[in-house]
């Protein structure tokens, strides 16, 4: 196997060397782009051919499974032929060609594909490089060929600490680590000794790693706290936006009255707040990440149905243009082009009430207890249409996908609440059943049903459309939260 490596090797370099060979002919003729592009694919087959030489050893000690990946990245390449660790480790010498390689193969792209999102004033691909910058790459492309053709047979050994360095730095987290400061200023320490440097960073991860899992150890181990004996240990924030609502701090205050563990914080600001999540040391370590998700959810859903309106964590893809900007020649004048309709339309938010919260509140308290299974077909494609409102944007829309999820999510509401029998010339009468009690009027009840039908209204546009289905699904809930409030009142009068 080794003879097919270093056949392989071999190949690389001379295919490097017919690059550099091109790109000299081309030298002479006004195309540095072109120079520049040969002289990186030159490079690149340095760079493999370095990878080949450490594959060599590395095979010997049976593992040349990390090179089969390395083999295909432009980046890689680039880097692994300005430096290798068949020469020596240093975190300095690895990061300066980590950003080599990431500026050259971006200078590399920008000049060879034509940008469709390019502006009047952009470069275009062909004067992307200069003939110096392209003088300077051939000639760094001949001096590293050089250096790779010098080192001979590999003979030298990527040893343990070597393949414990690359496969840290493979890892981005693990990278930055290596590449912080407390294990930089270590390296300075040592007075660039990379080889004692390595080694102290392998054991100071050793060590992080074991106070790590003994950390999480101790903390499956413990004991749940006593009921009544438990205390806030576990904090989340994420911020919430609303395009629908003007929000108040006395308004928000209601909530908070209600609920310990799931606060909506004051920013200052009408169209967002942080939603804030307190979990009590009785919850266990694995299933808190899960925990968190799930009640952060179930609030802003509960937001959605109280509110009728939109809440959701990022904002919508509607503040984005789609042109950094649209001209007259003639008059030099800006202008303005729309882009499409966000979901709420005229964009006028509505102060948020107390009546809003207070449906809310009924939701929360109503649909928490549900169980996962029961409460997967309504709520999923209640999320999955406030998602995709929230990807609309100038560039697509998702209107009739998000129409759709909220009619499956009122679909699964009345099945599970209305008794919808599943079978589809069975809803329109289930709908009707359902929406009787707060939508007495049979003719604006047909009206509405409108929405849900395949096609929807064709007088009406997907946008209306979905704003329907969203405002139907999001009262038959609110109507069906107060019910379920109700009989749980009721049940536990005395």
């Amino acid at each position: 196997m080794n003879e097919k490596l270093l056949n392989g090797r071999q190949l690389c370099l001379d295919q490097a060397q017919g690059f550099i060979d091109a790109a000299s002919h081309l030298s002479d003729i006004n195309c540095p782009h072109i120079v520049y592009h040969l002289s990186l694919l030159a490079l690149e087959e340095v760079g493999k051919a370095s990878m080949l030489s450490a594959q060599m050893v590395s095979q010997a000690r049976g593992d040349d499974s990390k090179f089969e990946g390395w083999l295909d990245s432009h980046r890689r390449k680039l880097q692994w032929a300005v430096w290798s660790p068949m020469d020596r480790i240093d975190p300095k010498d690895f990061e300066a060609a980590r950003k080599f390689a990431e500026g050259a193969h971006a200078k590399r792209l920008a000049s060879l594909y034509v940008d469709p999102k390019a502006g009047i004033t952009d470069l275009p691909p062909c004067e992307q490089v200069s003939a110096e910058y392209a003088h300077e790459a051939l000639k760094f492309a001949r001096a590293r060929l050089q250096m790779e053709r010098a080192r001979g047979t590999p003979t030298g050994v990527v040893d343990e600490l070597t393949e414990w360095f690359l496969d840290t730095m493979e890892d981005p987290d693990r990278s930055r680590q290596l590449l912080s400061k407390p294990f930089t200023a270590r390296f300075e320490e040592l007075k660039g000794d990379a080889r004692a440097w390595a080694a102290w960073s392998r054991a100071e991860f050793a060590r992080l790693d074991r106070e790590s899992r003994e950390l999480l150890e101790a903390d499956l181990a413990r004991q749940p706290a006593p009921k009544g004996a438990t205390k806030p240990r576990w904090r989340a924030n994420a911020v919430v936006y609303t395009p629908s609502h003007s929000l108040r701090s006395k308004v928000l205050a209601q909530w908070n009255d209600k609920f310990e563990a799931v606060k909506l914080i004051w920013s200052g600001n009408k169209d967002q707040f942080t939603l804030q999540i307190t979990l009590h040391d009785n919850e266990p370590l694995p299933a808190l990440p899960g925990r968190v998700i799930s009640l952060a959810k179930l609030v802003v859903a509960c937001l959605n149905i109280g509110t009728i309106g939109y809440f959701w964590f990022e904002r919508s893809g509607f503040e984005r243009k789609m042109f950094k900007d649209v001209r007259d020649l003639e008059s030099k004048q800006l202008m303005t082009i729309e882009g499409g309709k966000s979901f709420w339309g005229d964009g006028r938010a509505v102060a948020l009430t107390p009546e809003h919260i207070d449906h809310a509140i009924h939701c929360m308290m109503a649909f928490a207890p549900l169980p996962e299974v029961q409460a997967e077909p309504i709520f999923m494609p209640y999320y999955n249409g406030l998602a995709l409102i929230a990807k609309s944007d100038a560039f697509y829309n998702f209107d009739r996908l998000a129409r759709s999820a909220f009619c499956g999510s009122l679909a699964g509401a009345l099945r599970h609440y209305g008794g919808w029998s599943g079978k589809p010339e069975d809803f329109e009468a289930s709908f009707h059943d359902g929406f009787a009690p707060f939508m007495p009027d049979l003719e604006h009840r047909t009206q509405m049903f409108k929405a849900l039908t395949v096609e929807g209204d064709t007088t009406e546009t997907s946008l209306v459309n979905l704003r329907s289905a969203k405002q139907l699904t999001d009262l038959y809930l609110i109507h069906t939260a107060r019910r379920t409030w109700r009989t749980i009142l009721d049940r536990n009068e005395p």
